[in-house]
């Protein structure tokens, strides 16, 4: 797919340390593990890279909360992350995580209190996160590759 990529947020809180990834040379997310419970405590992401190369990153949070694995199919590409950011433990940070495909829906993660946000891929895929972390998950966006062949 040709196109190009745009940065989208991060939603959520200004503390933690920055953290990202190269998109140059992801195919597509293929899986998502999100550890949560009273808040989203941390995510990691795995990438498909050209040549069947996978690649994880590092937990981005802390190590608390439930564990929940996102398996996208072959055929699956993100469209949209959604939740909520907010007060919890003194920190503001992201409250609850969905992550919607082009077959379903997943989540929410975490609790859906506070401010609520969106992140729409507006016709494109989601390809890549960047966020804030440290003890929890503090802000999250997107990489949205959009295909520069469609009609605006």
């Amino acid at each position: 797919m040709q196109g190009s990529v745009v940065r989208m947020g991060p939603c959520g809180g200004g503390g933690g340390a920055a953290r990202d990834v190269d998109t140059r040379g992801v195919d597509r997310v293929a899986k998502v593990v999100v550890r949560h419970g009273d808040t989203v405590d941390a995510v990691s992401v795995l990438y498909d890279r050209g040549g069947g190369r996978q690649e994880w990153t590092d937990l981005w949070g802390g190590p608390g909360g439930a564990l929940a694995e996102i398996c996208l199919r072959p055929d699956e590409h993100l469209t949209s992350v959604e939740g909520h950011c907010g007060e919890f433990e003194g920190s503001f940070v992201v409250r609850s995580l969905a992550f919607v495909s082009n077959r379903r829906a997943y989540g929410p993660f975490g609790r859906p209190e506070g401010v609520p946000f969106a992140l729409p891929a507006a016709g494109g895929r989601i390809v890549g996160f960047h966020a804030r972390s440290g003890r929890y998950l503090d802000a999250i966006g997107t990489y949205v590759k959009v295909d520069e062949r469609q009609p605006r």
